[in-house]
């Protein structure tokens, strides 16, 4: 959604140049094509061999003149829209001020901390005697309502015409420059309707993808971003520039529907229920894009957004580095209250992880945050059930397959990481499936569905082979560890059978805890805790300590 500063401050006239400069590249297209169209009286022996290509590319020529002379109205189109909109802010800002009024960036409008009386503007003289009294002016409460509307109605309206115009624009702009054909082309209306269904196999999407020619690869980019970039088996730079566009779209819907229902007096608890879990995921998708800005450095690697999504509790999945060349990728699946919302913290958790294992040794390293699943938002009851993980099985096991079919090159090595009621997910999606995987870990486990580590299918190895591959830890004053055996036998019992590593103790909680210290919980990747060392080793192929 456009703010009222960013209406304030646009140029509409920059529309109205931009739309001359496409008028002259368009005229020059033309002028080229009308140059070939002088070459067809040409005679000779080359003549020959060159005019059997002159038609196919006057029609191409004549193609990009035709969608380059539609682009003009657009641009012409949407600065007259915004200049509308824009003189009319203007008028409703003057209006604001003269009541005491200030306008807020999302266009609702309050009483200003201080404003001075206009200039010449007296308080009404007393009625004469024997006059009725003068009406009574709108109350300033009143008059703030009615510019909030006005003004959220021109902010409405300047993002529609934005909206509109781009994806204008990225049409034109495609079939123009060749990224797509002329429409109704068959190449690229075949490419269109063949896209994959969600949760189709990685190998045949990659086999699809691969299939396609350049064109009909941007052609689709363009059109259909929310289809390429949920599709695991599509390589991680292009999911990237699809999530991207996705996430810019889903923050616009989510902001205007928070503005719409912030304005709305009377509001039912539904309805504030749902404004919160509106803040909850444009907060999220904030943090999504701020990691995506960060400049690349050895603290944060190039990040590669492959998946989002604001359905249900929201989804962000998020590579911190690039899976498709790094020589070991992780993928960290957390637990209890992970969601959308809360994700900003998951992601520094995969930036700290990717530094561990770079300071393990790992020549190359992608730590991508999974935040793909309905996690458990409460302890009791929603952490004590099954279905939150069975729910998640199909999803992790196809996205690990994603990484193996679209890596280059020598395979890398893969972990998967899962952290408290994560570890569930892991444990299940290993039990009833197999996990494309080399290694596994479990932080602070509830229990990950089997009593035995033999019971964890991995690809490639056998029952009596994964004990060497499964990773456990968990901390003395974890109070998780009151939680073993809810979900199964804590990993780390001797008795399951797999490879325990160590963390730090943390701080016993007060006696009346029983010394158990909830904060220990989210400590294992704080800097010096041996846990995070040992993940960081395990990711790279190193032995843990």
């Amino acid at each position: 959604m456009i703010s009222v500063p960013d209406l304030r401050d646009a140029e509409p006239s920059i529309f109205t140049r931009d739309a001359q400069r496409w008028k002259d590249l368009a005229s020059q297209v033309a002028d080229r094509d009308k140059h070939l169209a002088s070459l067809a009286d040409w005679q000779g022996a080359a003549s020959d061999a060159a005019k059997a290509n002159l038609g196919e590319q006057r029609k191409k020529l004549a193609d990009a003149a035709e969608q380059l002379g539609k682009i003009p109205p657009v641009l012409t189109a949407v600065g007259d829209r915004l200049d509308r909109a824009q003189q009319k802010l203007r008028e409703a800002t003057n209006t604001a001020r003269d009541n005491g009024l200030d306008i807020q960036s999302d266009g609702t409008v309050k009483p200003a901390e201080f404003v001075p009386a206009p200039p010449g503007r007296d308080p009404s003289p007393p009625p004469m005697p024997g006059q009725p009294a003068p009406s009574s002016p709108p109350s300033a409460q009143q008059v703030a309502a009615q510019l909030t509307t006005t003004v959220q109605d021109l902010l409405r309206e300047a993002t529609s015409a934005d909206e509109e115009a781009a994806a204008a624009l990225r049409r034109l702009t495609a079939q123009a420059t060749g990224f797509a054909v002329a429409p109704g082309d068959p190449t690229v209306t075949s490419a269109s309707a063949a896209i994959p269904a969600r949760g189709t196999a990685p190998a045949e999407v990659k086999k699809w993808w691969d299939s396609l020619n350049p064109q009909q690869q941007e052609s689709l980019l363009f059109a259909h971003p929310d289809q390429i970039g949920a599709l695991d088996g599509i390589p991680a730079v292009f999911r990237d520039r699809a999530n991207r566009d996705v996430l810019g779209e889903q923050r616009s819907r989510l902001d205007e529907e928070r503005i719409r229902l912030e304005s709305k007096p009377n509001r039912s608890d539904d309805e504030n229920r749902r404004l919160d879990d509106l803040k909850g995921k444009i907060g999220g998708l904030d943090a999504v894009a701020d990691r995506l800005k960060t400049a690349p450095s050895s603290d944060h690697p190039q990040p590669y957004l492959l998946g989002i999504s604001t359905d249900g509790n929201g989804r962000a999945i998020v590579a911190m580095g690039n899976p498709d060349t790094a020589a070991n990728v992780a993928t960290y699946v957390p637990g209890t209250k992970a969601s959308l919302a809360s994700c900003r913290g998951d992601l520094q958790r995969s930036d700290t992880t990717s530094r561990a294992a770079e300071k393990a040794g790992s020549p190359s390293t992608s730590v991508i945050a999974w935040i793909g699943y309905d996690a458990p938002q409460s302890i009791v009851p929603e952490a004590a059930e099954d279905k939150y993980a069975d729910g998640a099985e199909k999803d992790l096991s196809r996205f690990q397959d994603g990484l193996r079919i679209t890596h280059e090159g020598q395979p890398s090595h893969n972990t998967v990481v899962g952290h408290s009621y994560g570890t569930t997910v892991v444990g299940h999606t290993a039990r009833d499936m197999t996990l494309n995987a080399d290694d596994v870990v479990f932080v602070a486990s509830p229990g990950v569905g089997v009593s035995d580590v033999r019971d964890l299918h991995l690809t490639g190895e056998t029952p009596d082979q994964v004990a060497q591959h499964v990773h456990a830890t968990v901390a003395q004053y974890d109070p998780i560890n009151v939680s073993a055996g809810i979900h199964g036998p804590s990993p780390t019992n001797p008795s399951f059978g797999g490879t325990t590593f160590d963390s730090n103790p943390g701080e016993p909680g007060p006696w009346y805890k029983l010394g158990w210290n909830p904060g220990v919980h989210s400590q294992y990747w704080d800097d010096g805790n041996k846990a995070l060392k040992n993940m960081g080793d395990v990711i790279a192929g190193k032995p843990t300590s």
